[in-house]
């Protein structure tokens, strides 16, 4: 049976199906049930491989999902084999410490690479222009560095062309 639930501060009514509704929607509505049942399995199909690709998967009447940059990060070979030397080099609790130190710090890592996304994304937006002659004349990384150098000018004035 379907539930309804209310958002709060006087938000949507939403009505929230169970496994078991969607299932009898199907065999009330779908008269051809192995087209259906070929739809689905595409749609899983290619979800997965976006997926493993690192890309945004839509799924139909769920919503969008990726793999986290963090696990991406952590279960990447690299960090395998830092974490393989590490067990192999340390006892049992000075391991354990030094992976949660490790998922730390790829934890921050990430964060930061994230914050200076959005302040380089930011500076463009205000002086596209400039970044654009930056990265012409020396190369669109040097002129991500210089706009991520620069942020703080840009962004708190109006202006910079």
């Amino acid at each position: 049976m379907a539930d309804v639930f209310k958002f709060p501060n006087n938000g949507y009514d939403v009505k929230v199906l169970r496994k078991e509704d969607v299932l009898a929607s199907i065999d009330r509505n779908i008269v051809d049930k192995e087209v259906a049942l070929a739809i689905v399995k595409r749609c899983e199909v290619d979800a997965a491989n976006f997926l493993r690709e690192g890309r945004w998967a839509g799924i139909p009447f769920i919503g969008n999902i990726r793999i986290p940059q963090t696990v991406k990060m952590l279960t990447s070979d690299e960090s395998k084999a830092i974490l393989e030397e590490a067990k192999d080099t340390l006892d049992e609790t000075r391991y354990l410490l030094f992976r949660k130190n490790y998922a730390n710090d790829i934890g921050k890592q990430v964060k930061m690479e994230r914050y200076y996304r959005y302040v380089v994304s930011k500076f463009v937006g205000k002086a596209s222009k400039f970044f654009r002659r930056m990265a012409d004349r020396d190369g669109e990384l040097h002129a991500r560095i210089v706009c991520y150098t620069l942020c703080d000018v840009i962004l708190d004035n109006a202006s910079y062309e």
